[in-house]
């Protein structure tokens, strides 16, 4: 069975691959960020590592205003800035006056979120780690560890804006570029497959409409064929009936008021007589004159609706040297049918 083309559902198809193979485009980008944040995070470690030697410099004349002091001389800014915390308080974020925001607060406090206090947890003495954490809806690249001074311990930690990484790195603008072309390609792939899939559903409608008409034609030259048929079949003009077709004509002619009937019988001496004398009669007698093929050598025509004048020279016209006529039958009478009359004329010519 043939199936339909849809073009709606094609293009469905392809639009939700489409949109398939964006998710997954932009799904492995963030990968690559997120993997990218981690390397950055490992170099990032070795500044919390630069930074926790500097402390340890300070030696025991050193204060918390001393590590404080050291802290503030980096530049900060609202991408990347440091924290220092003891016993969960926060001593030190980003600067001396946004220090003062959160004088007494605890750190949990500012490093709030589920990625934020597992990072803050995870520290461990002496050993710098880092981590992807979340601040409200900002990403950060965060490093830190835990050392010991004076018998307290602290948390140190360097926190970087991931867009400041990303966005200063000549990879984004490659990823940016890649986005760029992919998501043409797919555009371009999404209106190609749908041009081509609506120019397939109209090319399909076109051949269903073709192939409707054509059926059509074939039915009708089917039925012509038919008629031309039955015409060619039973034109009296064309053809030579055989006996057994005589009573179905004889019936049709009673039944329909045809009068009168003229029989004639003519004999021939042999078959190539025979096909002349047919010839001869395509071309003498019209359709009103049924031909038949009888017994032997005998040939019976049947004059219907004829006068008898007419008739009688018809059939005098169709004799030859090889043609005889050797019998002939008026039938005028319709009280009996003309079977009837014709088959008592037709014992006495087969009884001659």
């Amino acid at each position: 069975m043939k199936r339909k083309f849809n073009f709606f559902a094609v293009t469905g198809l392809v639009v939700f691959f489409a949109i398939a193979a964006d998710l997954f485009v932009v799904y492995q980008f963030n990968n690559y960020e997120t993997r990218f944040l981690e390397l950055y995070g490992a170099q990032q470690d070795g500044y919390v590592k630069a930074m926790l030697e500097q402390i340890i410099r300070l030696g025991d004349a050193g204060t918390e205003e001393s590590i404080t002091e050291v802290i503030a001389s980096l530049d900060a800014t609202a991408s990347r800035y440091w924290t220092l915390s003891r016993d969960n308080s926060l001593l030190f974020v980003k600067s001396v006056m946004e220090t003062g925001r959160y004088q007494g607060f605890a750190d949990g406090t500012y490093y709030a979120g589920e990625t934020a206090a597992a990072f803050l947890e995870g520290l461990k003495r002496n050993q710098v780690g880092h981590q992807v954490i979340y601040l409200g809806q900002d990403r950060f690249v965060a490093s830190g560890t835990v050392f010991g001074w004076r018998g307290e311990d602290y948390r140190i930690c360097l926190l970087t804006y991931d867009k400041v990484v990303l966005e200063d790195n000549i990879l984004l603008e490659c990823r940016n570029s890649i986005i760029i072309i992919l998501s043409l390609l797919l555009a371009l792939l999404m209106i190609l497959s749908m041009v081509m899939s609506r120019k397939i559903s109209m090319q399909q409608s076109q051949i269903s409409r073709q192939e409707a008409r054509e059926v059509w034609q074939n039915q009708q030259l089917e039925k012509l064929d038919r008629q031309l048929g039955l015409e060619y079949a039973y034109s009296a003009s064309r053809h030579v009936f055989r006996r057994s077709m005589l009573d179905g004509f004889l019936d049709e002619l009673f039944e329909k008021g045809v009068e009168p009937l003229h029989f004639a019988v003519f004999e021939v001496e042999t078959g190539e007589d025979r096909e002349r004398f047919y010839q001869r009669m395509k071309a003498a007698l019209d359709s009103h004159v049924l031909r038949f093929s009888m017994d032997g050598r005998l040939v019976l025509l049947v004059f219907a609706g004829y006068g008898k004048a007419d008739s009688e020279r018809l059939a005098g016209e169709l004799q030859s040297g090889e043609v005889r006529r050797i019998a002939d039958f008026h039938c005028g009478d319709r009280e009996e049918s003309y079977k009837g009359q014709f088959y008592r004329f037709w014992e006495e010519v087969a009884g001659e």
